[in-house]
């Protein structure tokens, strides 16, 4: 169980990068400041990660985002092989682990599997495991926090797909009776969808802009990777891998910049903006997800026919 203190006075400034705190049964324990304290912060908090990390958090209001007004709007796919595609053309990837830390995590994992249970062998082994889930999932949330950020700095509307992640997750292994096709393909999928960490974006997105005042809107995500943003063309064959080229009008572009394009219009369209392709022909279908939040937007599929 994670100790809770009372917070205020009982820090003391040792520097510009460390401090001690008064800690029950503890006494003073000197810590890093890794950001600089709010005048407002409250009860604080100590905690041991699976890496072995100790860590003292102490409550505090969300600090606001500082942005003004840029009548800017942008949409959003999320993908695997590319991690967030914004609909003006801009390819964002998640840092991945380099070939040095795949090395090292797999003859440590090797290691593992031939020591014995309950060793202490196994225990420092299982301990350098989880520094480098650690290391990476340090290197994720960094990259994720400022990519949302700029997000909510540079635009006054957001458009993102309405992702039922846990569907999406679910095995494929079937049962017995009825088994299930292509697991292994399957379970890679669902690896590399957890890798990426999509739930965990949209909701710090959604976080923020709800904090600075940005208007979210969540999309029906049916069709969006199929559809021509030129003329409104939808075919399975129009998307091969990374490429999009339109059966009907011939019309080319990255697969996830013209998905991207189309969450754009169906986000528009859904808080009563002018949306066309190219083409000039909106793409009224799909209903936009009514979610209630702040900051977000919803609509009828009836009132988007409509317009």
């Amino acid at each position: 169980m994670s100790p809770r203190f009372e917070g205020r006075d009982t820090i003391r400034k040792l520097s510009g990068r460390w401090a001690t705190v008064q800690v029950p049964k503890c006494g003073a324990v000197r810590f890093r400041l890794s950001r600089p304290l709010p005048p407002d912060f409250g009860m604080g908090r100590v905690t041991k990660d699976a890496a072995g990390r100790w860590h003292v958090s102490f409550a505090a209001p969300q600090p606001p985002i500082e942005r003004s007004a840029t009548g800017k709007a942008i949409g959003l796919d999320l993908g695997i092989t590319v991690s967030v595609a914004t609909s003006d053309g801009v390819l964002k990837s998640a840092p991945q682990p380099g070939a040095a830390e795949l090395k090292r995590k797999l003859r440590l994992e090797r290691k593992l599997a031939r020591q014995s249970k309950g060793s202490n062998r196994r225990a420092r082994t299982k301990l350098a495991l989880a520094k480098l889930a650690a290391r990476q999932a340090d290197r994720l949330n960094d990259w994720r926090e400022k990519v949302t950020t700029q997000l909510v700095v540079e635009n006054d509307l957001i458009s993102i797909e309405d992702l039922r992640v846990k569907n999406m997750m679910a095995s494929a292994k079937g049962s017995i009776a009825a088994p299930g096709k292509n697991v292994r393909a399957k379970s890679g999928l669902n690896r590399e969808i957890a890798r990426q960490g999509w739930s965990t974006f949209s909701r710090r997105l959604e976080q923020k802009a709800a904090a600075a005042g940005v208007e979210l809107v969540r999309v029906t995500a049916r069709d969006t990777s199929r559809c021509c943003n030129n003329c409104s063309h939808t075919e399975e064959g129009n998307r091969k891998n990374q490429a999009f080229v339109c059966k009907a009008c011939g019309h080319e572009d990255h697969a996830d910049v013209n998905a991207a394009k189309n969450i754009l219009a169906d986000g528009l369209l859904a808080t009563g903006h002018e949306a066309t392709g190219r083409g000039g022909i909106v793409r009224p279908f799909g209903p936009v997800v009514p979610s209630g939040g702040p900051g977000e937007a919803s609509i009828t599929e009836a009132a988007r026919r409509a317009a």
